[in-house]
Parts: C-alpha cells; sequence; structure tokens
C-alpha cells in the first residue's frame, strides 16, 4: 500500500514537471518564431528603378528665308528662264512661264555665219579720275616738334644759333644709343630753322673746335653736311689732364656773338669747384642757353649746374628721358 502510494505520487510529480517545462519551451518556442518572422521582414531588399534618360531630340533646321533684293541698274529687265518646272518646297526657284524672246524677222536665205568685214574698234569713253582722299604732303609745322624746336620758335628774330656737345673723357661711358638721340634731337632741330637764322656746330675735349670758321646760311646742303659731321662726332678718351669742360666752351662761343647756345654735357667740370658767380658770368642774358643732359638723375651735380646755366640766362633745361 505503501508503495502504490509512492508510485502516484512520483507520477504525479513527474506530470507536473513536465507540465511545466511544457509550458516554458512553447513560450521560448513563440518568442524565437516572432524574432525569425521579424527578422525576415526587415532583411527584405528594395530595388531602386534608375531614373530613365530623357532623349534629346536635335533641333530642327530652321528654315531659309527668301529675301528678295532689288537692284537698280540702267539696262531693262529680263526675266531668265531657268525651267519650266512650278516651284518646289526645296527651295528651287524657277521661271512660271518662258520668255519670250523678240528677234525680229529673220531672212533665211542669207548666209548665216561670222562676217569678214572689219569692224572699227569704238573709242572707249574716257573715265574721269576722281581722288576722294588725296595724299596730303605733310608740311614742317605738322611734324611734331621737340622742346628744343619749341624753344627756337618762341624767340623773335633771326637766330645765330651754336650747338655744342661734350666729347670729353666723362662722355666715353655713355651708351652710343643715348648720344645717338641727343644728337638726333639736334639735327631735326635744323630742318625747322627759318631762311633768315644761321647755325655752327662746337665740339670740346682736348679743345674747343668749331665745325666752320663762321656761321652757316640755312640751305639744304649746309644742313645735311651739318648732319654728317655730327653722326661722326664720338666722345674720345684724352691723353692729358684735364680736358676743356662747358664752361670753357661757352667762353669761346660766347666770343663768336650766338643768340642762343644748345649745350650737351655730362655738367662735370674739369677746370676745378664748381663756382656760381663763374656760372653766372657765362649764363648771361644776351645770349639764351638750351641746356641737355641724359642717363642721370635731377639732384646729380651736373644737372644741378646745367640747370643753373639755364636759369640765369632765360634759358631751358631738358633731362632728356624715355
Amino acid at each position: 500500500m505503501l508503495s502504490k502510494y509512492r508510485s502516484s505520487k512520483a507520477f504525479v510529480v513527474s506530470f507536473a514537471l513536465h507540465a511545466i517545462a511544457g509550458i516554458i519551451g512553447f513560450f521560448f518556442w513563440t518568442s524565437e518564431q516572432f524574432i525569425g518572422n521579424q527578422d525576415a521582414i526587415n532583411a527584405v531588399l528594395m530595388k531602386v528603378e534608375e531614373p530613365k534618360t530623357k532623349r534629346m531630340n536635335r533641333p530642327k533646321r530652321p528654315q531659309v528665308r527668301r529675301q528678295k533684293a532689288n537692284v537698280q541698274t540702267n539696262r531693262p529687265a529680263l526675266k531668265i528662264l531657268t525651267s519650266n518646272a512650278p516651284a518646289t518646297e526645296r527651295g528651287v526657284v524657277s521661271a512660271a512661264e518662258p520668255t519670250q524672246f523678240s528677234l525680229g524677222p529673220m531672212n533665211l536665205s542669207d548666209n548665216v555665219g561670222l562676217s569678214t568685214e572689219s569692224v572699227a574698234p569704238q573709242a572707249m569713253p574716257q573715265m574721269e579720275r576722281v581722288i576722294t582722299n588725296p595724299i596730303k604732303k605733310v608740311d614742317s609745322e605738322e611734324r611734331p616738334k621737340s622742346r628744343l624746336v619749341k624753344f627756337i620758335e618762341r624767340q623773335e628774330g633771326p637766330q645765330r644759333i651754336i650747338y655744342c656737345v661734350d666729347l670729353s673723357s666723362s662722355m666715353v661711358g655713355l651708351k652710343p644709343r643715348k648720344l645717338r638721340r641727343i644728337l638726333g634731337i639736334m639735327t631735326n632741330s635744323l630742318e625747322f630753322l627759318e631762311p633768315h637764322d644761321q647755325f655752327n656746330v662746337c665740339t670740346f675735349s682736348e679743345e674747343v673746335q668749331f665745325y666752320q670758321p663762321n656761321f652757316l646760311s640755312v640751305s639744304d646742303a649746309n644742313i645735311a653736311d651739318t648732319v654728317a659731321h655730327l653722326e661722326a662726332a664720338k666722345p674720345v678718351k684724352s691723353e692729358r689732364y684735364p680736358d676743356k669742360d662747358m664752361l670753357e666752351a661757352l667762353q669761346e662761343t660766347h666770343n663768336r656773338g650766338p643768340t642762343i647756345v644748345v649745350l650737351f654735357s655730362d655738367g662735370i667740370l674739369t677746370s676745378g669747384i664748381p663756382d656760381l658767380k663763374a656760372i653766372e658770368q657765362r649764363a648771361t642774358t644776351d645770349i639764351r642757353i638750351f641746356t641737355m643732359a641724359i642717363e642721370m638723375a635731377e639732384d646729380f651735380p651736373g644737372a644741378v649746374l646745367l640747370g643753373a646755366l639755364a636759369t640765369h640766362s632765360e634759358g631751358e633745361f631738358w633731362l632728356v628721358r624715355r
């Protein structure tokens, strides 16, 4: 009896444990099934359709516009027959009707061919030549004028001009093209002189030399010879010291009695320390001095002396630049 009771009790306990295990297993199985279904839903891939490429149609060919040009001529209007076909949409222009050419009565009994008679050529009418834009001869007054030319033209009455050029040893370092430019300005001013003017050329290095002992008249031959003389001028290094400077050259030119002295120099004095009183003595108002310099600064001692000469003589100082 006791053994039967124990077996029943064991059966009940076993049944209860199996029931609990079944319930727990059922809950675990449903949760795993729900999670699996949820993963399956999230894993679905969406296929995105590619955007369709819009086809661009080629632009239509523009229609050809027909323009009618009216040309005024002295000939009678003629209608040229190109075709008897009507006008088409492709732009072929044709005559609507054939043109009737009136040739007059024809005698077919006569010989047809080229005539053997000589035909006298008719004289062609001569056409009058009309020049709409004649070439104007450039006058000397229309050419560009340098400051030197304008300075000379401001002076009243006949002028006696001496062109004084520094060719001393201190000018050897001057670039040849710049010397040629200064000499070109001088020779250009010769072409603007008036017939009643006179001129001469003076160069100074070891000595003060004049091109001619007396003043030259303004003529084509004298100007050409003077230009050739200036083009051959070049600085020469002296073998003795010191060279003649611009103050000594002005003293020599003063004895010739000019009204204008055109002086080109670097302003370096070899006769001693610059003396302003000596400059005032050389720069008198009866002789106007037009001084020229190149390749130097405005505060260079030589430029200052050249400016003082021009100021005291009521002349003008020109520092030639580019």
